[in-house]
């Protein structure tokens, strides 16, 4: 018996084999566009940056990716199924993990780093100095834009993909880290791959991509509320008693639900590969391509004098307390309005600039998530 009688062919579709390969490519591929494109669209105008990143990075790249290869995303994903039950169940799981495990892990991280670093990656920063309006489209989107778009691509797409070579929870292990890490924010680097795992876990049991998403929103409206609850004071340390209660009771509830919540999250129709013919890459990204223009197209409309300064503040970044100083904020108001001249603001920053350095730019999938709100 010689070597060749021992070579076993892989009986899946050549495409079905490679999808592994095929999925990282697109999770760096997301990873290049976040960094660049995100990164300008939150620069212009964050709460339209939120949702240009999420609807058009997060979500629809790897849509067009996957359906070009001839992969149908819905099956795959498990978007095409679910049950208001599981949903229901996993929202409340969400919650409750949030309490049990984000806020210890997050009060253990900020004692362990230092302030300076703890204030720099703190998230609560993209609900101040907005507008009535683009603080409710925030809020939306960090609700409901950033749960859908990231589960999609983490949990439907690379977790999914994964599976198709490693074991279920050595898959669900490597998303959770990768999703954690492309958060890029080391404070909460350890409490978002503990969600990763939690949501990993609701996406394989469930067979559907909306047990996670609900999750996801649960620990993102909870996060928010409570950033709102305390009137935006996110300076002060949590005393002691507060993570070690949550962490206590917290994990006793979350354990209950999750024993009534056996067998109940399942779906009637799992989600799986579904192989179908190649379709054209150009064709399928033409309508996303040309969303982002009309987008763009809309927030030049809406608010030039708002993209103008966004474009100075990335070319003049602040550090420390200089992005504090409410007097910057005040005029930076007026100069929108077009109370005063963009000129007389500029000048202004430009001081702070020189005065305080050059700081790191506040960049997160849905809209910063870091510091203190865990989203």
């Amino acid at each position: 018996m010689g070597p060749s009688d021992l070579h076993v062919d892989d009986p899946r579709p050549p495409r079905q084999a490679a999808l592994p390969v095929l999925v990282v490519a697109v999770a760096v591929g997301v990873l290049a566009a976040f960094v660049s494109v995100g990164a300008v669209a939150q620069k212009l105008n964050l709460a339209w940056g939120l949702w240009v990143t999420e609807a058009l990075i997060f979500l629809g790249l790897p849509y067009v990716v996957v359906s070009s290869w001839g992969v149908d995303p819905a099956r795959m994903s498990g978007a095409d199924t679910g049950t208001a039950k599981g949903v229901g169940l996993a929202f409340t799981l969400g919650a409750l993990n949030y309490f049990a495990w984000a806020v210890p892990l997050m009060a253990a991280a900020q004692a362990f780093f230092p302030k300076r670093v703890v204030e720099l990656f703190d998230s609560s920063a993209i609900f101040k100095h907005q507008t009535p309006v683009e603080l409710a489209v925030l809020v939306v989107g960090v609700g409901v834009a950033a749960p859908v778009c990231e589960e999609f691509l983490f949990r439907g797409v690379l977790q999914r993909g994964l599976m198709e070579k490693l074991q279920p929870p050595t898959a669900i292990v490597v998303t959770a880290l990768v999703f954690a890490a492309f958060h890029l924010d080391p404070v909460g680097l350890l409490a978002r791959f503990e969600m990763g795992v939690v949501f990993g876990l609701l996406a394989w049991r469930s067979g559907s991509l909306w047990p996670p998403v609900a999750a996801h929103a649960a620990n993102n409206l909870v996060s928010s509320a409570l950033f709102f609850a305390s009137g935006g004071d996110t300076e002060e340390q949590l005393p002691l008693w507060i993570p070690l209660a949550c962490l206590a009771v917290g994990n006793a509830l979350l354990f209950l639900v999750a024993r009534l919540s056996r067998g109940k999250l399942d779906s009637p129709r799992p989600a799986e590969l579904v192989l179908g013919e190649r379709r054209s890459l150009f064709r399928l990204a033409a309508p996303w391509l040309l969303a982002a223009v009309l987008a763009l197209g809309f927030l030049v409309a809406v608010d030039a004098r708002g993209v103008r300064l966004g474009v100075f503040d990335a070319l003049h970044p602040l550090l420390g307390d200089a992005r504090k100083d409410p007097a910057l904020w005040e005029l930076r108001g007026k100069a929108r309005s077009g109370e005063v001249p963009l000129a007389e603001y500029e000048a202004f920053r430009k001081a702070l600039a020189a005065d305080g350095g050059v700081g790191l730019p506040l960049l997160s999938p849905d809209g910063g998530e870091g510091g203190q709100s865990i989203k």
